[in-house]
């Protein structure tokens, strides 16, 4: 079975991703299942392998992938779409991507054995009845969703993080103090290149296990372009990290491989996965 969460809204996309998570290890995790997080693992042939790999005893699977079907060509998801067919749905593979693959791409899958969950940018009464729903969440008065809507538009990672702010200090006026913050990971993860301290307060709002990936990542790409190897990686990002000066940038990274170690190996939970950084 191959499960597909994808934007353009990425905060519904990757909350969905969660979701599905944490209920696949409710419902399947106390009778021997498992669950194995590949995020920094993008190859293709790795699914195709894990899928392949299956014993006679092998107990249900979940692998979570992170942009599995970013670069996928028609003869590799035909090799993909055997390998899910053949397994039978003892493994469900999950991924999150950024960007949702081709109708040429997904028709090549059986329809019985593909689930795609892609989530459109929340607008007018749409956007107003998520706020309303986050709000009652937080316990917070609801009256206040357009003044999110007037500092934040449609920005559901900044409205998100000024809920959590309010719900924690209690006081509506962290709406405007917020508003100047994107605790995006991706912004998280820039604050880190900009060696801002803030940043391990920031990432306190995100999902260790979603920012740990794109951090290590980011800094695997600094590498390749202060070597000159940098041929995969997106011009975008060239143009960003390429003038950032990162002291002590082996150390780094090293820890960044050895928290992701921990954490796949649950040596490491929750925010104690980021706190191994530093």
């Amino acid at each position: 079975m191959l499960i597909i969460c994808t934007g353009p809204e990425t905060f519904l996309a990757r909350q969905k991703t969660l979701d599905l998570l944490e209920a696949y290890k409710q419902k399947h995790v106390a009778h021997g299942a498992e669950i194995e997080r590949l995020e920094s693992q993008t190859s293709v042939q790795d699914a195709i392998t894990r899928l392949s790999s299956l014993g006679l005893f092998t107990t249900k699977r979940l692998l979570k992938y992170e942009n599995l079907l970013a670069n996928i060509t028609q003869t590799q998801a035909k090799q993909l779409s055997k390998a899910i067919l053949s397994d039978g749905n003892q493994t469900v593979v999950l991924t999150y991507e950024d960007k949702s693959p081709t109708e040429k791409i997904l028709n090549l899958f059986p329809k019985e054995n593909l689930f795609v969950y892609a989530h459109e940018k929340l607008k007018g009464s749409e956007l107003n009845k998520w706020i309303a729903s986050r709000c009652k969440f937080y316990q917070i008065n609801p009256d206040l969703s357009s003044k999110l809507i007037e500092l934040h538009n449609d920005n559901l990672w900044a409205i998100e993080s000024s809920l959590q702010a309010m719900r924690v200090l209690g006081d509506a006026s962290t709406i405007e103090k917020t508003a100047e913050n994107d605790d995006s990971a991706f912004a998280i993860i820039d604050q880190f290149f900009k060696n801002n301290p803030n940043w391990i307060t920031q990432a306190a709002s995100q999902d260790p296990q979603e920012l740990l990936p794109l951090l290590l990542s980011q800094l695997l790409n600094w590498h390749k372009i202060k070597s000159d190897q940098a041929q995969d990686v997106h011009p975008f990002v060239k143009k960003k990290l390429g003038s950032v000066k990162l002291p002590h940038a082996e150390e780094l990274t090293l820890e960044a491989i050895r928290t992701m170690y921990a954490s796949r190996n649950s040596i490491a939970q929750g925010q104690e996965i980021l706190q191994l950084l530093f």
